[in-house]
């Protein structure tokens, strides 16, 4: 059976949907649908999506013998504490994908995304930001939330500790960095960097569209119902999806796309801001010192959304 060999496994907001959409069009690279099943992070058991061996070889039935790169994209697995682990126990040599930015922008972006996925029922950062400490304690967690770490935005947005661990287990050369400011600025120039890391032809791709933008619900009941439907109705689709012998069916997607609006967020503000940088100032000169890269305009300049 197929298996991956390369991995992006993060950081969450950092451009990973894109660059997963545009790989997956490659002639010789094969990724998973879903994109990210997370079956190596044992420890967020509501984000794996496949949860026995079979079923996740089974993502990759469909590649074939030209496809030399094939590959999935779990964000959660660089924040993980045991999945790098664990993939580099699976497949040593594995070739693995990072993509970083700014942490300040990158949890409150992050932010708008579990509040879209119903994850997070706070919508004003600031306050959602200060519960951290009662969260870590159990209280005031949304009911529907599938991962209490995970609102845990100081410990999400620390990449240089996230980093330390992954260099820690995989060696530097199969590592590849993308900077998310690059890959915003020179998208083609970074992708068909990837491609060489892949060891891939390139294939000329001159389009790349903008993917994943940050979006919001049009109206937050219909959203709260879509992304995570009573479990009885679930169950029911569920079944109906087996007797109709679909794959998938699609009431929720279309539900979900009628009912979604991208638009930018506000900026922060320039206290809550300062904040934040001072929050993840000595983590982003920990990323500076590992990575050998000067990171001293992340704790000066504007901020981007996506």
């Amino acid at each position: 059976m197929a298996k991956p060999n390369f991995f992006i496994v993060g950081a969450p907001k950092c451009g990973t949907t894109a660059l997963s959409e545009y790989l997956k069009e490659h002639p010789n690279i094969y990724l998973s649908d879903p994109k990210e099943p997370h079956y190596f992070a044992l420890d967020f058991e509501q984000y794996r999506l496949t949860k026995t061996w079979e079923t996740y070889l089974d993502l990759f039935k469909d590649s074939s013998a030209k496809h030399t790169a094939i590959g999935e994209g779990s964000v959660f697995y660089l924040f993980s504490s045991v999945a790098l682990k664990q993939i580099y126990q699976f497949a040593p040599q594995a070739k693995i994908i990072v993509m970083l930015r700014n942490p300040v922008d990158l949890v409150y972006s992050f932010h708008s995304q579990v509040i879209f996925t119903a994850d997070e029922n706070v919508k004003d950062f600031k306050r959602a930001w200060r519960l951290q400490g009662k969260r870590q304690q159990g209280i005031k967690i949304p009911r529907q939330c599938r991962e209490a770490a995970l609102l845990q935005y100081a410990a999400l947005g620390r990449l240089g500790e996230q980093m330390e661990r992954l260099f820690r287990i995989f060696p530097r050369q199969q590592v590849e960095i993308i900077w998310f400011e690059d890959f915003v600025q020179s998208t083609k120039q970074v992708y068909e960097r990837v491609l060489d890391f892949l060891a891939v032809a390139p294939d000329n791709r001159q389009d790349f569209i903008r993917i994943n933008e940050n979006k919001s619900h049009k109206l937050g009941l219909v959203g709260n119902f879509s992304e995570k439907p009573p479990a009885l109705l679930n169950d029911l689709a569920l079944k109906a999806r087996d007797l109709l012998g679909l794959e998938r069916l699609y009431v929720l997607d279309t539900i979900r796309s009628i009912n979604t609006k991208v638009a930018s967020r506000q900026p922060l503000s320039d206290r809550l801001r300062a904040e934040l940088t001072a929050e993840f100032e000595s983590d982003i000169k920990k990323l500076s010192r590992l990575l050998d890269k000067d990171l001293s305009h992340w704790l000066l300049a504007k901020p981007t959304y996506i």
